[in-house]
């Protein structure tokens, strides 16, 4: 007589599934039903699987997962043999421990007792794993986009809310101690900045980058055409095509745009986009540029983002503009605080005696100059600030953001910490993205959102 949960039917279960599973990838999928995650105290390890063996998978497993304690890396998978199989070997090199490296991410699930996997595989990948993941009690940490379609991405959060298991999105920034510092701090307890009205963003660079086929992959085709690719530079490339990936504007601009809807505390009501691929002539737009209307509850804000493939100029930043100061800030070197000329300094002083901020200029006042050989003559310039010290927060990190925001996961996984960015609130950015996809498809055309269109039912 056979129990509930037995192997045999944990096995024919799987099978039967498999039989009736086939995503319109191409992408053989199942769901095992039987396999339930163990229930974690806080003191616990928690038991972390890796699938995608690519550069971002490489970070998780080999700079981030060992600044966690009590993080355990105990499985990988991919489809190229040749990357686990490295994968494989550099693990046991840096730690002396074998881990079990698997092609199938079905037979992992059924081999191994994961508390959570960490998803780095392309976005086409992203739902049918994460969905069937959570079905089966696994918490799920997933890189973004959630995925290409934004339907695909509504079934990841309704699974998250339907299973009650853990979906962390990965835009890492909501994790970066600046920005929760800022975000916090100054932007809700401080009210700094008065009324943010427009947010500025960009991120450009000088090429869309790529790689070639590794031989040693020795790559199969039969094999990939089951996992949805129909060429081997879809496997290294995949982001510049529709069918896979998202371009320019999931890939870069989600992580920026999803920080206007952050310290607005809104979302876009309407987008206007314009883009093409003229430049490198990928199937995905290469440069893009797009407005965004907001209310905000303060009152009506724009956001004002671009995308350039050709140059590097000016780089990556988010810029915001208030009426009574301004701030830039990114994950590089480009981060200033500035107040209006207007707004009196012994308004910010307290700010510098709790020691959130640094006066640089040192300066009450500024002079109007003229600008060159014009006659014209400039306001008076913003004076500039800086954050002094991170402190008085909920949680502070000190670690690479990237680190951060996972080890924010394993710590909600232990239910010692709360999310910093499930799956719900992503939904809602990745609605306003594909938005954008949509108004560049349509000439540039102005695309009216729906607030009930954010909404997880």
């Amino acid at each position: 007589m056979k129990t509930a949960g037995s192997s045999e039917d944990k096995n024919k279960g799987r099978r039967n599934f498999l039989k009736k599973s086939a995503v319109g990838t191409g992408l053989i999928l199942a769901n095992p039903f039987n396999i339930i995650a163990n229930p974690l105290q806080s003191a616990d390890e928690v038991k972390v699987a890796v699938v995608g063996c690519g550069g971002r998978g490489r970070g998780v497993a080999f700079s981030n997962i060992p600044k966690i304690p009590g993080c355990k890396l105990v499985a990988v998978c991919d489809v190229v043999k040749s990357r686990r199989e490295q994968f494989q070997a550099r693990h046991k090199k840096r730690t002396g421990e074998r881990i079990n490296a698997y092609e199938d991410f079905y037979k992992m699930l059924d081999s191994e007792k994961l508390d959570a996997v960490v998803l780095t595989t392309p976005d086409f990948w992203h739902m049918q794993h994460t969905v069937d993941a959570l079905e089966a009690g696994i918490h799920v940490y997933c890189e973004k986009a959630m995925s290409n379609k934004l339907e695909d991405a509504y079934k990841m959060a309704a699974a998250q809310k339907r299973t009650g298991k853990l979906l962390q999105i990965g835009r890492q920034r909501r994790s970066n101690d600046r920005y929760r510092f800022m975000y916090q701090n100054l932007l809700k307890k401080e009210e700094l900045f008065g009324r943010l009205t427009h947010a500025i963003g960009q991120w450009n660079r000088s090429k869309i980058w790529t790689q070639k086929p590794n031989p040693a992959d020795k790559l199969d085709l039969k094999t990939l055409k089951k996992y949805g690719f129909t060429s081997e530079d879809q496997v290294y490339n995949w982001r510049n095509y529709k069918e896979l990936g998202g371009g320019v504007v999931s890939d870069l601009g989600s992580h920026q745009i999803d920080i206007f809807n952050w310290f607005f505390d809104a979302y876009p009501k309407a987008v206007y986009a314009s883009g093409n691929n003229s430049y490198f002539g990928f199937e995905q737009a290469d440069t893009m540029a797009t407005i965004l209307e907001y209310d905000t509850p303060k009152g009506p804000a724009l956001g004002i983002y671009e995308n350039i493939s050709n140059s590097r100029a000016i780089g990556v930043y988010e810029r915001f503009v208030g009426d009574k100061g301004a701030f830039i800030i990114s994950e590089g070197k480009d981060n200033k605080i500035y107040r209006e000329s207007a707004v009196d300094a012994k308004e910010w002083d307290p700010m510098v005696k709790k020691g959130y901020l640094s006066n640089y200029a040192k300066l009450a006042k500024y002079k109007e100059k003229e600008s060159g050989d014009s006659g014209i003559k400039e306001t008076a310039p913003q004076i500039s600030y800086d954050i002094a010290e991170i402190k008085d927060m909920d949680v502070i990190y000190n670690l690479q953001a990237h680190t951060a925001h996972l080890k924010n996961f394993i710590e909600a996984v232990r239910g010692i910490e709360k999310l910093n960015y499930d799956a719900i609130e992503a939904y809602k950015s990745e609605v306003c993205i594909y938005k954008i996809h949509d108004a560049i498809n349509a000439g540039g055309d102005k695309i009216l959102i729906p607030e009930e269109e954010y909404n997880v039912i």
